[in-house]
């Protein structure tokens, strides 16, 4: 049994923790907590504003790059947010299908394109990039900069931009042969901006405001859209089970209203109002398919790390020596063998209808990245595609013999 002190210090010590707990629900219904993956830089702004003109109000923000904002969602952290404030529309689509927020509601809109540095492109004697195409030149090797796509939200759209508008077989061997040319693979999309300003890469596929940003500080950089690509909607949406619904809606609101969308338009922030964006909407015959990059989100970032991220090095290796037989002149025989090569190297391991099990998505997201399913499947793709590419360097290496002896 529990001496008389025992049972005094139990008691004491569940009404600290019966009054934490008290707090914390005084604490909440009090404030409006949003989870955003907007920069601080971004959302202190709108913040400010929001304030000025609703003094009683009191929101807080909780700034997480859009993977772990997923993960927070999914593994019910706390605090709950009462507002979720992505970039991603495909993200909103995903968490939207989980059933963690209501319907979201499109604030702003972006654009994504080539960016680069012109003193950067001047001094390597690199032309101003317009297309996909002109990346994917060997003139560019160690001149791209990427972000993971499982690091950053933003740039899960520049990999879903590539596959919805090439294809599945065909946009992962564009973006397997852009590798080649890939100085690093970024842990943030921020990254990706402050390499190109120092000028440690020479160009980046980004969202606009990188560029609008660093234009705006006097940054000698240029920009180029992205060829035949839609815009891609920015959103807001209330959380499943917030209990702040008014005071949640009234911020939606303000970013609807005249006041928000100036805000959100002018040079610091750089973003396409609605009134902005509606014109080019109504003229383009592309449109982002975000529930389509839901169905398969889990998986193609996990993919594009096995693909890419996991084999870098030996990619940089193998393209570079792809491009040197490339460029020198072969017969039909030697050219064929180089071009089954390429096809060996550019082969994705999993058929697109099978990238959208939805069964098989949920199965690879993070959350799930210990169970014995997702480790038996990522460790059979990253042995696959290493022994490929592995042989496809031999190959490119027997070959390269070969040519040198016909040039004898």
């Amino acid at each position: 049994m529990l001496s008389v002190r025992d049972r005094r210090l139990t008691m004491l010590i569940r009404l600290w923790i019966y009054l934490g707990l008290l707090l914390a629900s005084l604490s909440s219904l009090a404030e409006t907590v949003v989870i955003t993956s907007f920069p601080e830089r971004f959302y202190f702004q709108v913040s400010q504003q929001f304030k000025r003109e609703y003094p009683s109000s009191d929101v807080r923000f909780i700034n997480k790059k859009t993977p772990a904002l997923i993960a927070h969602l999914m593994q019910k952290r706390q605090p709950e947010p009462d507002l979720v404030w992505v970039s991603s529309s495909d993200a909103m689509a995903l968490m939207q299908q989980a059933g963690y927020i209501q319907a979201p509601v499109t604030f702003a809109w972006s654009e994504f394109g080539f960016f680069w540095h012109q003193e950067a492109l001047a001094s390597n004697n690199l032309p101003q990039p317009d297309s996909w195409e002109t990346l994917l030149s060997p003139q560019f090797e160690g001149k791209v900069a990427l972000s993971a796509p499982s690091r950053s939200g933003t740039n899960h759209i520049v990999i879903e931009l590539i596959l919805q508008q090439y294809g599945w077989q065909e946009g992962w061997a564009l973006i397997a042969q852009l590798s080649g040319n890939l100085a690093t693979i970024t842990a943030r999309s921020f990254g990706v901006r402050q390499g190109i300003i120092k000028q440690r890469f020479a160009v980046a596929p980004v969202v606009d405001f990188f560029y609008k940003n660093a234009k705006d500080e006097g940054e000698n950089v240029g920009y180029a859209a992205l060829p035949n690509t839609p815009l891609v909607p920015a959103q807001i949406a209330l959380s499943a089970n917030t209990q702040q619904t008014a005071a949640a809606q009234q911020f939606i609101d303000f970013l609807l209203g005249d006041s928000g969308q100036r805000l959100l338009s002018s040079p610091s922030l750089s973003r396409l109002s609605l009134k902005q964006a509606a014109s080019q909407n109504e003229h383009s015959v592309n449109r982002f398919d975000q529930q389509l990059s839901a169905e398969r989100y889990h998986l193609v970032n996990r993919l594009f790390d096995a693909f890419v991220t996991e084999r870098l090095t030996s990619l940089q290796t193998f393209w570079h020596a792809w491009h040197e037989i490339d460029r020198r002149e072969l017969n039909l025989e030697q050219r064929a063998e180089l071009q089954q090569i390429f096809r060996q190297v550019t082969q994705i391991p999993i058929d697109e209808s099978v990238a959208r099990d939805p069964k098989l998505n949920q199965e690879l997201s993070p959350n799930n990245r210990y169970s014995n399913f997702y480790q038996r499947l990522t460790t059979q793709w990253q042995e696959e595609l290493t022994q490929s590419l592995n042989d496809a360097i031999e190959r490119v290496e027997r070959l390269s013999l070969d040519v040198n002896k016909d040039g004898q």
